[in-house]
């Protein structure tokens, strides 16, 4: 709980009920929440952090550190970035069916040369 408080900076706030908090509020909480814990396996949609500058830049530092943790991550993303940041394999979804599987690099390569992409 001390880390959880601490991370969100809600202060006093975190004595009031929930539902008096703003959205921003309940993000920092249930993000803070979310990664208090080490899993073994990650499932991941998207890479998505909220929040003001100062908050992102903190949130962004602890999901890192969170995913570094972890012995399995499975992410859902559109950004090409963050799976060849992340991932060591891909497969390639589309219209539910598995379009192409294999290194990260390969597949990227592929979808980059259908959609457009860099």
């Amino acid at each position: 709980m001390p880390g959880i408080a601490e991370f969100t900076e809600l202060g006093d706030y975190l004595d009031l009920p929930v539902r008096t908090y703003s959205s921003g509020m309940m993000a920092r909480l249930t993000f803070a929440v979310a990664t208090c814990f080490s899993p073994e396996i990650l499932l991941m949609d998207e890479w998505i952090v909220a929040g003001d500058a100062g908050f992102l830049a903190k949130a962004q530092h602890r999901i890192e550190a969170f995913v570094e943790q972890v012995s399995i991550l499975v992410l859902a993303s559109h950004s090409v970035e963050i799976c060849r940041k992340w991932c060591n394999k891909a497969v390639w979804l589309e219209r539910g069916e598995i379009k192409m599987q294999g290194d990260i690099e390969t597949v990227l390569a592929a979808y980059s040369r259908e959609v457009g992409t860099t």
